[in-house]
């Protein structure tokens, strides 16, 4: 009997690298509001081994792994872009992003108030220079 029971895991765990992974990002409170109000709709993250594709579903929750972990939404990925932030610039497909209102813009659409309050909390929540992508979602 034991003997079965190993086959039968055996079997079912090789058949995991058939199955997709999940796209659910984790929140931080400040950015609740920002995503349900729509006005974030972008997320830097590290790359990941399984990394999203445009049209790929979006699962965004704020406290995921947690007991209070509640869906804020969800939506369809449109865009993926390379990022590079360093204390010296701010790189998005190899491109300097320049010039306040560009900087300000990207800002506002990842649910900040102004560039340096993404610079800021960057640099105090993850450090620099951090590599990763830009998901973007509607």
């Amino acid at each position: 009997m034991q003997e079965n029971i190993g086959a039968a895991n055996t079997k079912r765990c090789s058949l995991n690298k058939y199955f997709k992974t999940m796209p659910a990002y984790s929140f931080k409170e400040r950015f609740v509001w920002p995503i349900k109000k729509g006005t974030k709709k972008q997320t830097i993250r590290a790359k990941r081994k399984h990394q999203i594709k445009v049209g790929d579903p979006v699962y965004l929750y704020y406290g995921m792994r947690t007991k209070w972990c509640i869906k804020i939404g969800e939506g369809v990925c449109t865009k993926v872009q390379d990022v590079i932030f360093m204390a010296t610039g701010f790189f998005v497909d190899g491109k300097l992003l320049d010039g306040e209102k560009n900087c300000h813009a990207f800002a506002l659409a990842d649910g900040f108030v102004n560039f340096d309050d993404m610079f800021l909390w960057w640099q105090e929540n993850n450090g620099l220079p951090f590599k990763g992508e830009i998901i973007h979602w509607k």
